[in-house]
This record gives C-alpha cells, structure tokens and sequence, in this order.
C-alpha cells in the first residue's frame, strides 16, 4: 500500500512542479510567505534542489532493490516503475529550477 502512495505521489510530483515552477517564475507568492517575491524564489529554488536529491536517492534506491536475489518479477516490476517515477521527479525538479533561474529578476 505504502509503494501505491507513492507511485502516485511521484506521479502528481512530475506533473505539479513544472506548472508551480512556472508560476513562481513569474512572481507568484505563497500566501503564508512573509517576504518578498525574489526571497521566495531563493526559497523555493532550494526546496527544488532537495527534490532534486530525494527523487536521485529514492529512485537508484528502487532501481537497487531489483538486484536482491530472490525477488518475485510482480514485486520487481513494481520496484522498477517506482524507481523510474523518481528518477522522473528528479527530472522535473531540475526542470522547475531551470524555469525559476530563467526568470527575469
């Protein structure tokens, strides 16, 4: 069940991020932010940097697991379409911080 959640949350990670990242390039602000908007971008930029890692470690990780001895092939397909979904999110965050670097300032 823990491994359905996410999938599933990678899935909305890569499909969320570039639509977020294009809206705070363009000076959009988080209602709860106290600063300004080049502040929350500074912010923001490092939030994708930390997703960025996550995705790298969780999906090799995946990707890792299928190598055990002993795996059933259900179990493997899994590990591996989850593995690749991170690895995706990885991708998508350091397209999102390619949008808010671009972002004229």
């Amino acid at each position: 069940m823990l491994e359905l959640i996410a999938l599933i949350c990678a899935a909305v990670f890569i499909v969320w991020t570039p639509i977020e990242a294009r809206r705070v390039a363009g000076g959009w602000v988080r209602a709860r932010h106290k600063g300004t908007p080049e502040q929350f971008r500074i912010q923001y930029r490092k939030q994708l940097t930390l997703f960025i890692w996550v995705g790298i470690v969780l999906g090799l990780g995946n990707l890792g697991l299928t190598l055990l001895p002993g795996e059933d092939p259900a179990r493997m397909a899994v590990k591996v379409v989850a593995g690749l979904l991170w690895l995706g999110a990885a991708g998508a965050a350091v397209y999102g911080r390619r949008v808010v670097d671009a972002a004229p300032r």
